[in-house]
Formats: structure tokens, sequence, C-alpha cells
């Protein structure tokens, strides 16, 4: 472990050797910096853009990322900044926060590659940093919109209204909404069978499935000066309803499933900023979340009836200091820490026949503590050449109580080393070199029931973060302008990968707190479960691939077509098997074609995309689990006759696709088992439509 803190400490010693001979000087503006692009709503005239996810979208060559789904804040930015801060809330989206910002306010948009000076990247090699106006305004805005499912004529409405007020340096931001969850791969009649491996007989079912619900939320921000520095407070509280439904029918069977989950959600976040000295400055962040769950299933086959209950409540709490130091606009420093109090209680019950079924890890609260420190220091050491090196350092106690009593502690240093060279104004070459840990979902700790699969997935107590060594290299060409391609490489050497992982629990069928043992073997009674687990060393090889391409050149004036694409292959031996084979979940490839064509003369826009579609495949204990979507095809128009009405119409999903999914199921532990049954299954998809309408007072 010393040698990773060497690796990182002697990095950053080589950007701070630099200090002495880089002259003190005004720090000039982020725009100006090389390997910075600003664009402002003007260069989007064209598109009539309403808000600033409107603009982030059409930034050539860049892919909207909203961060991993980690506790803390280390670790789960995305790749966009407002005002040059990272936003501070977590239950929502960077595109749902980038939607509530009118283009009004909006000055300019950085296209930060690499580094530049006061800006924190949060762990990103390309940040785009969204600067407000500071011009006084109050401004009003109404969306309406439905879903509507062409074959069955089901409608799904939601809107939000939105207000705010800008007067001096104060800003205030308010916005109700009600939306939709929902399933698009359901509303027609599918099938399923199951066919006999040894005999090859089979049984046909018709199959129908369907999953939707409402999410109302209110949201309120504050942004101004105080004590001599930047405040900013932001709030939330949402409230989320899932039901989803499935049959399966034929002439002699008839298998109805049902599950519900409901949520209600409240965060607050807080950040204050004040500058100490000139060139120093401190960021201070406070985040507190709560959630309280609830959900049920029920599984009705024949004169059997199977239910299945949760019932939880999860919580976050985040302290975060960060200090901030410009030497010289060519060499900043920053330092700092955190502490995080996670923690999840969660309780299940399974009923079969009106009989209660004992379930391992049934009654579970999971408490984690949390901190970390870190420094890093960034130096330009040429217009072309830039180099970020840095450490963090986090220590970790998990905490597990109820139906299992177990704390353990980790501690993980995370190196990382950036390197950005630009020879040219639209040439840029980007090397990463960083160590990742995960972070461990509380959910795997307990366990869960699939009524439709009769699968268990048992809660494991004894759980690593999986950790990886990442190798980054990635090319950037701009080219007519807003042409932009972007070719990224990338190698991690994996270490306790997290996959599905057979492991033994104590058998108690009485629930009486006692092991079993049935054989009176003086042993007690252990059954084999599947849940998630670490299954040693693995790698993951990616390729992405993001091209914008616009077409003036080409004599197609008013056109772009972008290309966003990956390619992913893991590498990990099965824990059953000994064979190699991908992780569970892992989707090979994700790839989307988009043309989209203005037409400013018209006041008018639109546009076709193509989803290649994705696959995943799960190696459970006793089956095998492969679902399958391909071809997803879109159409938009959009009409803004004013700068304060848009209305936009969507046609999706053209060709309607199949979802199909895929059991090989064994009668046993499937490395030593033969093949029981083979299922599979069909869900039938129609056309979506979407109509949205948006009106801006003011």
């Amino acid at each position: 472990m010393s040698n990773y803190y060497s690796i990182s400490f002697a990095s950053i010693l080589v950007v701070a050797v630099a200090a002495p001979a880089v002259a003190q000087v005004e720090p000039e503006t982020v725009a100006d910096r090389q390997g910075v692009i600003s664009y402002t709503p003007a260069d989007f005239a064209a598109a009539r853009p309403n808000t600033a996810l409107d603009m982030v979208n059409r930034l050539p060559g860049f892919l909207l990322l909203s961060g991993d789904k980690v506790r803390g804040f280390a670790g789960a930015a995305g790749n966009i900044l407002l005002d040059g801060q990272l936003p501070t809330i977590k239950t929502e989206s960077l595109s749902d926060t980038l939607s509530r910002i009118p283009i009004d306010q909006v000055e300019r948009i950085d296209l930060i590659r690499g580094s530049a000076s006061g800006i924190d990247m949060q762990g990103q090699t390309v940040v785009a940093n969204v600067v407000r106006k500071r011009v006084d305004t109050f401004q009003q805005t109404i969306n309406a919109s439905s879903f509507i499912f062409a074959d069955t004529g089901k409608t799904m409405p939601g809107w939000n209204y939105q207000a705010t007020r800008r007067s001096g340096e104060h800003q205030f931001d308010f916005q109700l909404s009600r939306g939709v969850s929902m399933d698009d791969s359901v509303g027609q009649q599918g099938w399923r069978t199951a066919v006999d491996a040894q005999t090859g007989d089979g049984q046909f079912q018709n199959a129908q499935t369907e999953a939707d619900g409402p999410v109302h939320s209110a949201r309120a921000n504050y942004k101004g000066p105080i004590a001599g520095g930047v405040f900013s407070a932001n709030g939330l509280v949402s409230t989320d309803e899932m039901k989803e439904e499935s049959r399966f029918f034929s002439a002699a069977t008839d298998e109805r499933y049902m599950s519900r989950t409901a949520n209600d959600k409240g965060e607050i976040g807080l950040n204050y900023t004040h500058a100490i000295v000139p060139g120093l400055e401190v960021e201070l962040i406070g985040l507190s979340k709560l959630t309280l769950g609830s959900g049920d299933a029920t599984g009705a086959s024949g004169a059997s009836l199977s239910r299945f209950e949760i019932d939880s409540d999860a919580g976050e709490t985040i302290g975060r200091s960060v200090f901030r130091y410009a030497y010289s606009p060519e060499l900043q420093f920053e330092g700092g820490g955190e502490i995080a109090f996670n923690y999840r209680e969660q309780q299940i019950a399974l009923n079969i026949d009106g009989a209660p079924i004992a379930l391992p890890a049934a009654d579970v609260r999971v408490e984690e503590l949390r901190s970390e420190i870190f420094a890093q220091g960034t130096w330009r050491a040429t217009p072309q050449l830039s180099l970020e090196a840095g450490v963090r350092s986090e220590r970790s106690k998990i905490t597990e109580s109820g139906d299992i009593s177990l704390e353990r502690s980790f501690v993980y240093p995370k190196p990382r080393v950036v390197a950005t060279w630009s020879p040219t104004a639209d040439d840029q070459l980007r090397f990463r070199v960083e160590r990742e840990v995960g972070q461990l979902n509380f959910e795997d700790f307990i366990s869960n029931v699939n009524l439709t699969t009769t699968v268990l997935s048992a809660g494991n107590a004894e759980l690593r973060p999986s950790k990886s060594w990442v190798y980054e290299a990635a090319l950037e060409k701009r080219f007519w302008e807003n042409g932009a391609a972007v070719l990224t490489l990338r190698h991690q050497d994996i270490s306790d990968a997290l996959d599905e992982f057979p492991f033994a629990v104590l058998v108690d069928a009485n629930s009486d707190g006692v092991p079993d043992d049935d054989d009176l073997d003086g042993q007690p009674d252990e059954q084999l479960v599947n849940g998630a687990g670490n299954i040693g060393d693995g790698t993951n090889d990616v390729i992405q691939l993001n091209v914008t391409l616009p077409l003036e050149k080409l004599g197609v004036e008013g056109g772009e077509l972008k290309l966003e694409s990956t390619w992913e292959n893991s590498k990990v031996t099965d824990p059953l098997t000994g064979k190699r084979r991908r992780i569970s979940g892992q989707r090979p490839d994700n790839i989307e074609l988009k043309y989209r064509q203005d037409m400013p003369e018209m006041k008018l826009s639109f546009g076709f995309s193509w989803f290649a579609g994705w696959s995943e495949r799960y190696y459970l204990l006793e089956e095998v689990q492969s679902l399958k979507l391909r071809n997803f095809y879109g159409s938009f128009i959009e009409w803004k006759p004013t700068s304060n009405f848009t209305l936009r119409a969507e046609l999706n999903n053209l060709d309607p696709y199949r979802f199909n999914i895929e059991r090989r199921v064994f009668d046993g532990p499937r490395n030593t088992s033969d093949l029981d049954f083979v299922e599979l299954e069909r869900r039938n998809s129609q056309v979506i439509g979407l109509i949205r309408a948006r009106w801006s007072l003011g």
C-alpha cells in the first residue's frame, strides 16, 4: 500500500516543483485557456434551444455523463458544472437539472478538455461548465406532455411548472412536476414457452405485461452572497410509484403476477464558497437525504398464492471541505476531506399458501461510516501540455446488524495521473492512469425473491468492494468548425470483481433462531444459495467512439449526424465452472446514431435516431438468463414559432421491437447438474407517441 502513496505523492511533487519557475500573475478567465472551447446560445441559434440541456446535447464531441450512483460526493459527480461548481443534489439527474435552466439565463458553456484554472474537474477528463448570466430577470415556464401508445390507446400525461427569479446576485428557483415512469416493452400480447430438455415436450402460454407509475416532485433552490462568500441551497421532496403486472395463460394454465413499489424521498444540499486570500478559496458542502420505501409482490398460479413484502428506509449525510490554491494561472493545488454516514434498514417476508417461509438475511440494517482525504495538483507546463496528479485515501467501516452481526473496515488509496497534450487547437491527446474502488450496494446485503422466476438472491455479509487499475487514452479531433471525433481506449485490471456468486447459508426452516440439523450429525444444515459476491480477478476492455458530423460541407445545410458508440469486453472466471466469461449484466455494445435537421427559416427542426439495442447475460447458481432487445427507431419534429412557445412531437419505436428473455434452468448447481428446461419469453412492444408543449412567460 505504501507504494501507492509513494507513486501518488511523487507525481504531485513533479507538479509542485514547477512552482518556483512560474511567476504569480492574475488568473485569466477559463474561456481564455488552451483546451477550453466556449459556446454561446448564438452558436446554436438555428436549433432554437429552450434550455441549457438543449445546448449541452448539441456540444460537438461531448457525451453527458450523470456520474456513478455511489455514496458520498467523491466519485458521484458527472461531467457538468454550474458556474464552476458541482450541483449539490444527488436525487435529481444532471439532465433534469440542466432542463430547468432557461436558455435566456445561459451566458455560455465552457467545454473544458484536460483542466482549467479554478475548475474542479471532479475526476473527469472533459467537463462542460454552464455559466449563467448575472442580470435581473423573472421567468415562468409551463410544460405539458403526454405519452400515447398507438395500439392500446393508453395515455400517460405529465406536466411541470417552474419559476426563476434573479435580483442582483440573488437567484431563486422553484419547480413542481408530475412525471411518469414506464417500461416501454409492454402493451402487446407476447408468449412464453418452456421446453423439457430431456423429452423435448413443451408448454406454450400467451403473455401480457405492463408497468408504469407516476412521479411527483417539488424543488427549490437559492444562490446568493452571504458573509463575503457565495452560498447555495437546494431542496427536493418527491414521491414515486410503480406497478408491474404480468399474466401467462393457456387453455390449461393461468399465472398472474403483480408487484408494487413506492418511495418517498427528501433531500437538502448546501454549498458555501469563500475566498480566504487572493488565490486561496474554501468550498464547504453539506448534504442530507432520506428515502422511505415499501413494496409487495403477489403471484397466483392455479390454487397456489405467493406474497413477498419489502419495507425499507435509507439515509445519507455528507460533509465535505475543499481548499483550492492558485499559485498562478499555470499551477493550482487542491486538497480536502469528506465524511459520510449512510444506512439502509430493510425487512422482507415471504408467504406461500398462507405459510411463512424463512429467508436468510431477511431483517438487516447496514451502516457505513466513510471518510476520505485527497490532494492533487494541476500544472500547465506549456500552452499545449498539462499534467494533473493526485491521490485520495478512503477509509470505511461497515456495520451489519439484525439477522447478521458483523463489522468490517477497509482502507484504500486511489492515486490518479492525467496528462493532456494539445499539439494544435483542433487536436488533443489525453492519458489517464487511476486506481478506482467501487462501492458496495447495500441491497446486496439483504435477500430478495423474484416470484415470477422463483429465484432467491440471498444477502451476502462478506462482500468487499471491487478494485481496478484503469489505463485510458483518448484522441480528440475537431474539424469543420463544429465537427468532432473522440476515440477512447480503456483497459481495467480488476480485483475482487463483483458478480453472481454461490455461497452457503445456515438453514432455519422454523425461524426459531437455531439452525436445523435434520440429519442429526451434530452439524448445522447448510443450503447453497445464489447472491452477489466477489469472484476474483478479471479484466475489462472498452472502446468508445463519439462523432459529431456537421453536413453543411456535404451540401446539407443545417444537417448534423451524431454517432455515440461503446464496445466492452470483460473476462472473469466463473466461480462454478472455472471457465472464462463476461461479467454478469455487461452489455457488449451500445450504439446510437442520430440525425438532426434545423430549418431556421421555417422555425422548425426534425430528426431521426437509431439505437442498436442491448443484450445482457446473468450466470446464476442454477440457471443462465439472457436478455436481448434490438433496434429502436425514433423521430421528432419541433416547431418554435416564437421565443416563448415550443411544440414538439415524437414518434418512437417505429418498427416495434421484440424483447426476448431466455432462461436455461438446471436441476441443481449448473456445474454438476443436467439442463432441466429452457424457457423463452417474448414481449412485443408498440409504437409510442409523445407530444409536448412549452410556454415561457417573462
